[in-house]
């Protein structure tokens, strides 16, 4: 056995087995097809090390130097509701005469999504706007707890239209976007879907400010008329949107 191990190239002084083997006497004394397996796969494994580390101390592009370079991807900018008002306007049926108040809406979540086209324009991508349950006024439903519930706004179809800079860090459009609205009434906690109205073209004014790192938008639209009545006792009309958004 001593002798094998000595063609082998294993230093055993003691001609024992009982000698200490290090991992490269260990790794030689193997089939050579099984080193060979061994050594496609240790590549294998440095090759995908490498390949990670690389990916990971990629380092960032740098930052857009202003906002009309900023909107050459498109941008997701997110509705923030301490700089956003809206209001629907309410009317309730007392007696003979109708009475009329404004109703401000709080904000769930929202967001724009807008990026600026090569020839000037601005193309809004997305828009939507979840709004906090509407309550109604109590004795409308003989007594029943209700509420308009999973209101929303969402844009139905893309728009691409002209815009007017000023620099590169200022924007401004105006233009008619298609939008829709939805709700549910919900009594006493149990929803029923209800139609959406029919909304003509919503003009809406939009202007971005900012920097390439940070892009504020204010955007401004109103959709007048009758949106919803009930039972000829309550109505709500003129929903009214100032709506700020940052990225």
């Amino acid at each position: 056995m001593a002798d094998r191990l000595a063609r082998r190239g294993v230093h055993n002084p003691s001609g024992s087995l009982r000698g200490e083997w290090s991992d490269r006497d260990a790794y030689i004394g193997l089939p050579v097809a099984t080193q060979r397996a061994i050594m496609r796969l240790a590549l294998g494994v440095l090759v995908l090390a490498s390949g990670c580390a690389t990916a990971m101390e990629e380092p960032a592009g740098p930052a857009p130097d202003s906002v009309r370079e900023r909107l050459e991807q498109p941008t997701r900018l997110l509705v923030t509701a301490d700089t956003s008002d809206v209001a629907i306007t309410a009317e309730r049926k007392v007696g003979p005469t109708w009475e009329t108040g404004e109703v401000d809406l709080g904000i769930d979540n929202g967001e724009l999504i807008v990026w600026a086209t090569r020839d000037g324009k601005l193309a809004i991508e997305g828009f939507q706007v979840a709004f906090a349950p509407i309550d109604l006024p109590e004795g409308i439903l003989d007594g029943h707890h209700a509420q308009l519930t999973n209101v929303r706004v969402d844009l139905v179809d893309a728009k691409e239209a002209a815009a007017t800079w000023t620099g590169d860090d200022e924007v401004h459009l105006e233009a008619r976007l298609a939008l829709q609205l939805t709700w549910q009434l919900s009594i006493d906690g149990s929803p029923a879907p209800l139609g959406s109205p029919a909304l003509p073209p919503v003009p809406v004014e939009l202007v971005l400010t900012g920097d390439g790192a940070h892009v504020e938008a204010e955007l401004r639209a109103q959709a007048p008329g009758e949106l919803w009545s009930w039972a000829g006792v309550i109505k709500l009309r003129d929903l009214t949107l100032a709506l700020g958004a940052s990225l």
